[in-house]
């Protein structure tokens, strides 16, 4: 074969190697879908027979995961992730948070707040709310709105009840009471409060909610004694649920 002919030869097969590899149809997937069958601790799980490396950003791995794994040129494995389904990804936490204050007046009539809620799919669910609260005598009160039958039990911690901080240190929420208990999601927590309303403390609520049925997580609050001085939930407060099970 001439010279000519021979660089005319190479010149064909490069250009074969090219489109191939630009055509996924051609060339064959880079990666696929295979369903866990095995976690390792290590950081490896066993997919479809292949033993796959995990990537940092799939967590929580589990028998029945559908992912995604790729192969190298060299012939290792990694897996990619989970495939998305209807549920909430684990470990992927969701926040809402208040751009604005709301007051309430004149009512003990427990509602839910306009910006902290959360849908939660059925799974087991991280719940925490940092809270902003002021209030003059009428103080605030609290309960959890979670979905139907859904089950475990919030920890409080904050301001106690009894806490009427008109004078310092009280009325900079320094050197006071507090609560500190863990109490079912319907129970009503009261806290006490500083000064003036625009003056707030620092709640946080949190707890493991267990849902059955998918619905709404909701921070409701009302005054505890009905006054026409305004109990506030502060702008800046907000709320997160973690999917952990």
């Amino acid at each position: 074969m001439s010279s000519a002919a021979q660089d005319l030869a190479a010149a064909l097969q490069r250009q074969a190697v090219r489109k191939v590899a630009a055509a996924p149809a051609a060339r064959g997937a880079d990666w696929r879908m295979a369903t866990v069958t095995a976690v390792d601790p290590a950081g490896t799980v066993t997919a479809d027979g292949i033993v796959c490396r995990r990537l940092e950003t799939y967590t929580a791995p589990a028998v029945g995961d559908l992912i995604i794994i790729s192969q190298s040129g060299a012939g290792s494995w990694i897996a990619l992730g989970r495939t998305a389904s209807a549920a909430a990804a684990l470990g992927v936490p969701v926040h809402v948070y208040k751009p604005s204050a709301t007051d309430r007046t004149s009512t003990t009539t427990m509602a839910a707040d306009p910006h902290l809620s959360l849908p939660l799919n059925t799974g087991v669910w991280l719940v925490e709310a940092h809270l902003l609260v002021g209030s003059g005598a009428g103080l605030m009160v609290t309960q959890w709105a979670v979905p139907s039958g859904a089950t475990g039990l919030k920890g409080v911690h904050g301001p106690a009840s009894t806490v009427a901080g008109d004078s310092a240190p009280q009325s900079a929420a320094d050197s006071i009471l507090g609560r500190f208990g863990a109490h079912g999601f319907a129970t009503s927590v009261t806290y006490g409060r500083r000064n003036a309303v625009a003056n707030l403390s620092y709640a946080i609520e949190t707890g493991t909610v267990t849902v059955t049925t998918a619905g709404t997580c909701a921070i409701t609050w009302a005054q505890s004694a009905s006054s026409t001085t305004a109990t506030r939930m502060g702008v800046g407060s907000w709320m997160r649920a973690t999917r952990i099970g």
